[in-house]
């Protein structure tokens, strides 16, 4: 059990509320959890506002993702996910933020 409050904070969310996933389906196959955190994208255009459905943002524990990046696959229950882009927007870095496409 981690030392630290807040990290054991972060993981106990993610162990109660996080979704099933399985990063790197067809090589290591790590189980992890996701957490949500938009269903969709969308993009303004003047008045013209865009919804980009095949696009999907979930957080995963720093220490799941470590060694993994761009082209990452999750498999999340029958749908595979491509990373198009990673970024750590927690001030402790516990969580990683990944950008993701269908494929």
């Amino acid at each position: 059990m981690p030392a630290d409050p807040f990290l054991r904070s972060v993981e106990d969310t993610f162990r109660r509320h996080g979704i099933v996933a399985v990063l790197d389906p067809d090589g290591v196959a790590r189980d992890v959890r996701l957490l949500p955190t938009r269903a969709d994208s969308f993009a303004d255009f003047g008045e013209m506002r865009v919804q980009a459905s095949n696009v999907g943002m979930f957080e995963i524990l720093a220490s799941a993702f470590e060694g993994f990046g761009k082209g990452a696959v999750l498999a999340i229950g029958a749908e595979r996910r491509r990373v198009q882009h990673s970024q750590v927007d927690d001030p402790r870095r516990y969580k990683v933020v990944l950008n993701t496409v269908a494929m």
